[in-house]
């Protein structure tokens, strides 16, 4: 088992646990809105609110991290086509200088002959 999901179950135990032990009534005063309401359901919401929020945060870096992943596998195919095509250049290029490099030798070899 992932040793994350293992934390976080450990860490759900634990928060209900003490929404448990804790299960008195509170009042709830917020911005305008003033209730009673059990100290565990307020726990338990809290935290769940909490899973939420890490959730839509932790999605929204995986959406980054596959972006970024999708321009570089991009960037990569873009670079090997260019590599090829330098490649080939170069072998031209090589191959330009061997024939050009072997008509100069057979130039020479050429007028070695008429000298003698």
């Amino acid at each position: 088992m992932d040793w994350k999901f293992s934390l976080s179950l450990l860490f759900a135990v634990l928060v209900a646990l003490f929404a448990i032990q804790n299960s008195g009534t509170v009042e709830i005063n917020f911005l305008f809105v003033n209730f009673s309401a059990s100290q565990a359901l307020i726990i338990l919401i809290s935290a769940a609110f909490g899973a939420v929020i890490a959730l839509l945060l932790s999605l929204v870096k995986q959406y980054q991290q596959s972006r970024k992943l999708k321009e570089c596998k991009q960037e990569k195919e873009i670079l090997e086509k260019d590599k090829k095509q330098l490649e080939q250049e170069l072998e031209l290029k090589n191959q330009n200088l061997l024939n050009e490099s072997e008509n100069c030798l057979e130039e020479s070899v050429d007028t070695t002959e008429l000298d003698e």
